[in-house]
């Protein structure tokens, strides 16, 4: 009955408060009273066939509506994310719980405002059962608010914006990817422990995503008795880079880098031509993606690329199995924006089939996604109270190793893991909480 209470309760509304006008010479009442009794009797019809509706509707597809930057600025991580998730509905036949899975794919460009109208129109025109997405950081809580009005569960890969599992939660949405700053707190404590800095320049991107991670970083580092020579933020597009390298502090002893799309390839043009490399050591906090080396050079092999939940060079079956299909499907190795979504996917998948594909049921479906454990090419994943993944960060290297599909290529390769991080770090949650979020 809950599946067809609202579609009833309005066919029944509009039967009795519909207005009616008698034929000439005939008493409106007349009119109402048959005209009303064969309405109710219509809608009493119709109501018994909302009952059966949601059986006949388990043996049909299941949509789900992905939402992903095919244009704008972070176009080739949105590429990266789509072709991930086509590939693991590939390999699983595009089944799940013993039904049909269909997805549609919804251009955000990285704008807030377009992620809200498009994953408007996914959940009203299109009907989607669930939504997966956005990718940018500030996309997150806009479409976390459509999944709030309107109910329809929301697995969000790979935002991650930590206001999302931390101070404003929403009960119908889950996380697969990261929070923030969860990359940044490890990164922030490498710099001091294992590079041995103490005064460090951070260039941050200046938008959400890039204020969490690049200020976890700050924070654990100066937690640990670390200086900021400076942070200097850029906007996501900023086309020179010249003046944030001339910006730097001759006194830093290392500089940490946060940058997004086409910035990443900006950024290592200008570090080299404005001749940085012989007066700073430059290290990738969340900077040389898999996606963006190939626009790189040999100059790259040796430096720190990132600090991530992710690395295209992590030597495991999974990965390995993973990175071989990617390789062969789409002539490239993954960034982590493609084995998130792969592993959105999986996730996804997992918990429909522990529910006999009844997705319409979206407390089971919640439900499931908060209690499965999955095994993913990154590695072993489980959901913390807040909804977050509980899971490995790894420190990589750039190096050229020769591919069995691809040859000669640039990778990430893990130089050291942080097993089983937490979106808290070593806080505890509610000490944690009590800071409230990491603003410039």
């Amino acid at each position: 009955m809950t599946a067809c209470s609202n579609a009833c309760t309005t066919i029944l509304d509009r039967a009795v408060s519909a207005p009616l006008i008698g034929r000439a010479g005939q008493p409106p009442h007349a009119a109402h009273g048959r005209l009303g009794r064969t309405l109710r009797g219509l809608a009493l019809a119709v109501a018994a066939g909302a009952l059966l509706a949601p059986a006949a509707a388990q043996q049909g597809p299941i949509k789900i509506g992905v939402l992903a930057p095919v244009s704008g600025p972070l176009a080739a991580p949105g590429k990266d994310m789509v072709e991930g998730w086509k590939l693991f509905w590939d390999q699983a036949g595009h089944t799940a719980g013993g039904r049909k899975v269909e997805y549609v794919i919804a251009d955000t460009t990285c704008n807030p405002d377009q992620a809200l109208t498009q994953a408007r129109r996914l959940v009203h025109q299109e009907k989607v059962h669930i939504l997966v997405g956005p990718l940018c950081g500030h996309e997150g809580p806009a479409v976390a608010q459509v999944s709030k009005e309107t109910g329809v569960p929301l697995v969000m890969d790979a935002a991650g914006a930590d206001t999302a599992t931390k101070w404003d939660r929403t009960p119908t949405v889950v996380r697969t990817a990261l929070s923030a700053s969860q990359i940044g707190h490890p990164w922030g404590e490498y710099m001091y422990k294992e590079l041995g800095l103490r005064n460090v320049t951070f260039i941050g991107q200046d938008y959400t995503f890039g204020h969490e991670v690049t200020l976890g970083a700050v924070r654990a580092f100066t937690a640990l008795g670390g200086k900021v020579a400076r942070i200097i933020w850029n906007p996501i597009g900023t086309r020179d880079y010249g003046p944030t390298v001339a910006a730097i502090p001759a006194d830093s002893d290392g500089v940490s880098a946060v940058v997004v799309g086409a910035d990443r390839i900006r950024l290592f043009e200008a570090w080299y031509g404005f001749g940085m490399d012989k007066k700073h050591k430059i290290y990738g906090g969340y900077w040389m993606h898999q996606d963006a080396l190939p626009q790189m050079d040999d100059r790259a092999i040796g430096m720190i690329g990132n600090s991530l939940n992710y690395a295209a060079g992590l030597n495991t079956p999974e990965n390995q199995a993973f990175t071989t299909a990617f390789a062969r499907a789409y002539k490239r190795l993954p960034s982590w924006f493609g084995e998130s979504a792969f592993t959105a996917g999986l996730w996804t998948k997992t918990a429909i089939d522990s529910i006999g594909g009844k997705v319409e049921d979206r407390a089971a479906f919640l439900k499931a996604m908060r209690t499965v454990n999955v095994k993913a090419p990154r590695g072993p994943l489980k959901l913390d109270e807040y909804d977050n993944p509980i899971q490995n960060v790894y420190i990589s290297k750039i190096e050229k190793i020769k591919h069995p599909v691809l040859g000669d290529v640039l990778v990430n390769v893990p130089v050291k893991t942080y097993e089983g991080v937490s979106q808290f770090w070593t806080w505890n949650p509610e000490e944690f909480l009590k800071r409230g979020p990491y603003k410039r």
